[in-house]
């Protein structure tokens, strides 16, 4: 059987601008800049994360990058109930299905609150399985997916990845999945992606399945 691996953030679910407004409510709670736009979140978000905060220019010296992980966290948990998916999700994923593929979500997300995210959407029940970390610090993926393949013989000849940012590129590569295809609707911007890869798109009703 062909599988579908899935990221979440942005991938799934459209959480970029819900987390954009986190970011700058903990930036002026510290006085700091604030005023980033969608587009300009999209060209600084990056892996690994705390690289992402340095050029919010944090620097940690007065609180540590696990302090803000866990607030962003906490906040992001708080009202998480307002985010919704991603246009086009639930009508890719149908297709992809009556083509023969079966789903995993692989994310960086704890995989507790990743499962509850997934039921609080209604949607836990379209996935093989649902793989999180153990850490809320977004750590990387692949290790976990590399151990998932290996005791599910899974072979990347027969699987698709889709994913929104260059850690999902790095993944699939990682992963020696040749079938990839990142979509700009998420947290990085169609001109960050195209500058790694010309599998990028805007939607996932672009994605070639």
């Amino acid at each position: 059987m062909k599988t579908l691996i899935w990221d979440f953030n942005g991938t799934i679910i459209d959480d970029a601008v819900y987390c954009l407004e986190i970011e700058k409510k903990m930036l002026r709670d510290r006085g700091m800049y604030a005023d980033f736009t969608l587009e300009e979140y999209k060209d600084m978000f990056c892996f690994p994360v705390i690289n992402y905060y340095y050029k919010l220019s944090y620097t940690f010296e007065n609180e540590s990058y696990d302090d803000i992980s866990v607030e962003f966290n906490r906040l992001y948990a708080e009202g998480f109930s307002s985010v919704k998916l991603v246009e086009g999700f639930r009508e890719t994923i149908a297709k992809a299905t009556k083509l023969g593929y079966q789903h995993v979500i692989l994310s960086a997300t704890r995989e507790d609150l990743l499962k509850k995210q997934c039921r609080d959407l209604g949607i836990d029940g379209l996935f093989k399985e649902i793989l999180g970390t153990d850490n809320l610090l977004a750590g990387s993926k692949i290790d976990m997916a590399k151990r998932w393949m290996k005791e599910n013989v899974i072979v990347p000849e027969d699987c698709l990845y889709i994913g929104d940012t260059i850690h999902d590129l790095e993944t699939a590569a990682a992963l020696n999945i040749k079938n990839y295809t990142l979509v700009s609707c998420g947290h990085q911007s169609y001109k960050v992606l195209k500058e790694y890869t010309d599998r990028v798109v805007h939607s996932l009703s672009e994605v070639p399945l």
